[in-house]
């Protein structure tokens, strides 16, 4: 064990502790409503909520995932993984300002499975809650697996060990601290994200020397492609799943001041957060080229601690650190909400005093920590979990976007679309059958939904009215469905054809590495620089 690095990453530990006990007294002194201790005071500004949103989002699957993806694909691997990941983020408020719907339906919303259960009916949210707590845990585990593979390169401990202490911290600082506290730490979090990627690049570029490595990068790993157009498109597929339907991003709109607020932030959000992915995906062909022998999940770590002076070390793996406790925070506080929220209040009925809801909470996230805990044991890969845990989230894609903009969505078919979904899809991929099984399961949700729904709809002689409490969520907007359609078709053409040229190539010249690092570079010195000092300003 490196008993220097210790004593620093033991006061890391201790500040987030600190701080987090402190508001977990607090919140229990005084006043206040229950669900406060999941959306806080619903007063987020602009600012806090592109810190919190892109904490929460550049975890270890942006680091770690990011990182493996450049070592594994090339240039590919940071422009796909960027591009992948960013862009479906835009659909909160591109083409249609789903935020907007979002509050609109819930004003005082805690979490996305109430708004199913308003939408829809109560079979449909129980099928939902079942889906979104096994993605939520598959996640949970990979916050986890991120805190062992950091810590352990930094302490120079067992993996198992670091796994073990790392999730005992995460859970105990999240457990006490609630969600208006993480989300206050998360603007600090994300400063030293930042600066700790950014002294990554520019000592990646020194050691390696920017224009030596650039000019040497293998031809196989300027192919464009190198990704695979198949698994290029899956990726894309999935992530979109993946975003549309997290309940974090869901929290974390109910918690903000009011519709305008939670919009801009989302419009900034994806290029807050870009840069971070490209950077660990320089870094991870960096390490691919530098230490070919190492395991990809590790590449980004690995680099540092064989590369970099020990106070570079140090600086970025708190940084990793500090993204993957924010985005750890976030899950198990918004599993917690679920739990209590939609099982305990809703489902169980139980009648709890303000305290007893704390103490309730505290041992929810307690206990889904150490699931986190002992399921990382068993993982190597975290790009594969992202892929997985996303394509669990494709069976609520279409329910979720359908039922924002159509009247005439159906309770019955949401629920079938999603069963059948997630039922089909989930034992294709238990099959190998992988984009295959992802393809399948978005076209039986289609098809399940869109048909099943008009079917029901006629029978009953008219369109569904939304349930009470969903008023202003759908806008009698046939022209959504043939959209829908139209793109899901055009989806699995795609398919076809990027299976028909799996092997394709597209080479760019290794010069473009230059704007990609500018990019990575410059957007994490403003993270650093601008974010903080914005955020103070809007509090004030």
């Amino acid at each position: 064990m490196r008993e220097g690095v210790a004593v620093i990453v033991g006061l890391y530990f201790a500040a987030l502790i600190g701080w987090s006990l402190y508001n977990f007294v607090r919140d229990y002194r005084r006043e206040g409503s229950e669900e406060s201790r999941y959306v806080g005071a619903r007063s987020f500004g602009t600012g806090a909520l592109v810190a919190t949103f892109v904490a929460a989002w550049a975890s270890n699957y942006t680091l770690l995932a990011a990182a493996e993806s450049g070592f594994n694909f090339g240039i590919s691997g940071p422009i796909w993984y960027a591009l992948g990941v960013g862009l479906p983020l835009l659909f909160f408020v591109w083409p249609v300002n789903l935020v907007a719907r979002i509050r609109e339906s819930m004003p005082e919303g805690v979490t996305m499975i109430e708004y199913v259960g308003r939408r829809y009916d109560e079979k449909t949210r129980l099928v939902s809650l079942v889906v979104v707590m096994l993605a939520s845990i598959l996640y949970i585990i990979s916050v986890v697996l991120a805190v062992g593979i950091v810590l352990s390169s930094l302490l120079n401990i067992g993996s198992n060990t670091a796994i073990a202490v790392g999730g005992a911290v995460l859970i105990i600082y999240t457990a006490l601290g609630g969600f208006e506290a993480t989300v206050r730490s998360h603007v600090y979090q994300l400063a030293i994200a930042g600066l700790g990627v950014a002294v990554a690049l520019i000592l990646t570029a020194r050691e390696v020397g920017l224009s030596q490595f650039v000019a040497n990068i293998p031809q196989d790993s300027l192919n464009v492609l190198g990704w695979g157009p198949v698994g290029m498109l899956d990726f894309f597929l999935v992530l979109t799943a993946f975003t549309i339907a997290s309940p974090v991003i869901w929290q974390r709109l109910f918690a903000a001041r009011d519709t305008r607020a939670a919009t801009r932030a989302v419009w900034w959000f994806p290029f807050v957060w870009m840069p971070f992915a490209v950077g660990a995906g320089i870094m991870g062909m960096a390490a691919a080229r530098l230490l070919p022998n190492i395991s990809p999940s590790s590449a980004a770590t690995d680099l540092v601690v064989n590369l970099f002076p020990t106070w570079a070390t140090i600086l970025f793996l708190l940084g990793a650190l500090a993204l993957i406790f924010s985005s750890g925070d976030a899950a198990i506080n918004n599993v917690a909400s679920i739990a209590q929220v939609d099982i305990v209040d809703n489902y169980l009925g139980a009648s709890l005093s303000r305290r007893q809801n704390l103490y309730l909470s505290f041992a929810l996230q307690i206990g889904l920590g150490i699931v986190g805990i002992v399921g990382a044991l068993f993982i190597e890969s975290i790009l594969t979990l992202l892929v997985i845990n996303s394509a669990i989230n494709l069976s609520l894609l279409l329910p979720l976007y359908l039922g924002l903009l159509w009247r005439g969505a159906h309770p019955t078919a949401a629920f079938w679309s999603i069963l059948l979904s997630l039922g089909v899809g989930g034992t294709l991929i238990v099959a190998g059958q992988g984009p295959r099984a992802d393809l399948a399961a978005v076209l039986i949700s289609a098809a399940v939904f869109v048909g099943l729904s008009y079917f029901l709809n006629a029978r009953e002689g008219a369109a569904r009215e939304p349930a009470e409490g969903a008023e202003g969520t759908a806008q009698g907007m046939p022209g959504v469905v043939i959209a829908v359609i139209a793109i899901v078709a055009a989806y699995g053409i795609l398919y076809a054809v990027a299976s028909v040229f799996a092997q394709a190539v597209l080479q760019i010249p290794s010069a473009a590495m230059y704007p990609l690092y500018a990019y990575a570079l410059v957007g994490c010195v403003a993270m650093v620089l601008v974010l903080p000092v914005f955020v103070l300003r809007a509090s004030k």
